[in-house]
């Protein structure tokens, strides 16, 4: 067995109530200091009002009869308050479960009969979804609250379940205690898979899971000075990514951050430039926005020093790209999973590895294993990452079966992501296992195929999936592509040939080119392989 552990010492990971970890201040941040800003109101949120609005939630919750364990549903785009609603509950020893703002009514009401859900803090704008969606799992009207600070339809602002202002701190909310394996046993967040290759299932991260990123990720921070940092909250607060870089890692470190509340290339291209942002944590489409949009030129984007990649690969053309066209940018990739907490692997912002999701994060042990032998492969061969850590999840809700399947008795969660490793132990994804197209045999990665497509000048995005081909009885290779502004006289020759002169024989596009006008994604930038396949319509004939 081949064990692969940072070459960074182990973190102490305190086992409390994530909130008091949130709260206990390692940078001495005044209560003055402004942690949260609303990139469209300008509301600002201080340290010391974050606290003690937490607190109030949490009063105004048990004022509602939320008692521990029960389960508070966020149903929203990004808010400035987000946060607060995500640990007024968690404070109290219950449970907060994140919702995906695009979700449909059936959706909703999935996620919240399989999460247990009896309360509902929802947008106005989602106010609909959210009243069908609990109508349909039978959660009553008055458990639905809304964010912002004014009655829709009947339906209140959380604030209004809050004790009066004058209320003196000791008449408050005070966290659970949960020192040592009540940390580590109770359930804290419920975040839910993507569903990119199925039913979304509910990861069940414990306090202990939760805190231990932040400390697993704390020392290989780099030169970034959190008390002088801006960073950008621009991704999903629904996801886990979102959740512990900005609402727990952020408050944690006393980060000024500022709240986009949907991605737009404008408005956040507007708001690096007005704040002078100089953190951003991004997902691979909006590094690849950063790199090709004509309209990033018309703005100053010049504060922005750091920029971190996550939640999909990010393929070394890419990265090199974005560094070369902003040269004092430092960048740096991560690897992880909702199961993780998220993260198990993160690259050095001033040791940029193109390509490479970093080294292994503390407090962990990482395997890489063959998936058909189940055999530790030797370094430079491609095979799954396992993870054992503090990290790693609970569990699935509900879901013994699949926990099962996840996690192995000795602990270990194998990620289904393929990955090799080369001598300085640095990682590098392959693909996702049952994203692998098997050609005659032969194993091809769409990741590879798919950053080779896009180093193409004259395309703006590409994905790849497999198709069968019932003539040669394989798998074969489809590329769908965007093309770059002004490339119309592209054709698909252009793009088949291009790759061949690029690849070995195995891995050409005998599925043939596809152009769409754009690649369906998650919000966390993930390629929806599934509903590319609803695109495949007819049977595709062998183009050798």
């Amino acid at each position: 067995m081949t064990v692969y552990k940072s070459p960074v010492a182990d973190q102490v990971i305190p086992q409390i109530n994530s909130f008091s970890f949130a709260i206990s201040n390692p940078n001495n941040t005044p209560d003055s200091h402004p942690i949260l800003t609303d990139a469209i109101t300008k509301r600002v949120i201080t340290y010391g009002d974050w606290k003690r609005t937490t607190r109030r939630w949490a009063t105004g919750l048990q004022s509602i009869g939320f008692k521990r364990g029960d389960v508070v549903a966020l149903f929203s785009f990004n808010q400035v308050d987000y946060s607060i609603t995500m640990f007024g509950p968690i404070l109290l020893g219950g449970v907060t479960t994140t919702v995906n703002s695009a979700y449909t009514v059936d959706e909703l009401a999935y996620q919240l009969e399989d999460s247990g859900a009896s309360v509902i803090v929802t947008h106005p704008e989602l106010l609909p979804v959210a009243i069908a969606g609990a109508k349909k799992v039978g959660l009553p009207a008055n458990r639905i609250f809304l964010y912002g600070d004014k009655a829709v339809d009947g339906f209140q602002p959380y604030s209004a379940t809050f004790p009066p202002e004058s209320t003196p701190d000791h008449l408050l909310a005070q966290p659970v205690n949960l020192n040592g394996q009540a940390a580590a046993e109770t359930t804290a967040l419920i975040c839910y898979s993507s569903g990119t290759t199925g039913k979304s299932k509910g990861v069940e991260l414990t306090h202990v899971n939760f805190n231990s990123n932040t400390c697993q990720v704390s020392p290989l921070e780099g030169n970034v000075d959190h008390g002088e940092n801006i960073a950008m909250a621009v991704l999903p607060m629904y996801h886990i990514y979102g959740i512990q870089l900005h609402l727990m890692y952020g408050v944690y470190n006393g980060v000024r951050t500022i709240v986009i509340q949907k991605f737009d290339p404008v408005g956040f291209l507007k708001a690096i430039q007005e704040f002078k942002i100089i953190s951003l944590n991004l997902v691979p489409p909006q590094i690849l926005m950063l790199v090709k949009a004509p309209i990033v030129d018309q703005y100053d984007l010049s504060s922005v020093r750091f920029v971190m990649s996550g939640a999909a690969p990010c393929s070394a053309d890419l990265s090199r790209a974005l560094m070369q066209k902003f040269p004092l940018v430092q960048f740096r990739q991560g690897y992880g999973m909702s199961e993780m907490s998220p993260a198990s692997h993160v690259g050095l912002y001033h040791i940029p590895i193109h390509g490479s999701i970093g080294r292994v994060m503390p407090n962990q042990e990482v395997r890489l294993v063959d998936p058909e032998s189940g055999k530790d492969v030797a370094r430079g061969e491609p095979g799954e990452i396992w993870v054992r850590g503090p990290n790693v999840m609970k569990g699935y809700r509900n879901n013994v079966k699949a926990t099962k399947d996840t996690i192995d008795p000795e602990g270990w969660l194998h990620t289904g992501d393929i990955a090799i490793v080369d001598k300085e132990e640095n990682f590098f994804i392959v693909d996702r296992l049952k994203e692998l197209i098997k050609y005659k045999g032969f194993q091809v990665a769409p990741a590879e195929l798919e950053a080779l497509l896009i180093a193409h000048p004259a395309i703006l995005d590409a994905a790849v999936i497999g198709i069968d081909n019932k003539e040669q009885a394989t798998e074969v290779p489809l590329a769908f592509v965007v093309k770059a502004p002004g490339q119309e006289n592209l054709s698909e020759k252009d793009v088949a040939d291009y790759v061949a002169s690029k690849v070995a024989a195995h891995k050409k596009l005998r599925g043939g080119v596809r152009f769409i006008e754009v690649v369906p994604k998650s919000a966390a930038g993930k390629i929806l392989r599934k509903d590319l396949r609803v695109l495949v319509q007819k049977p595709v004939q062998a183009k050798l």
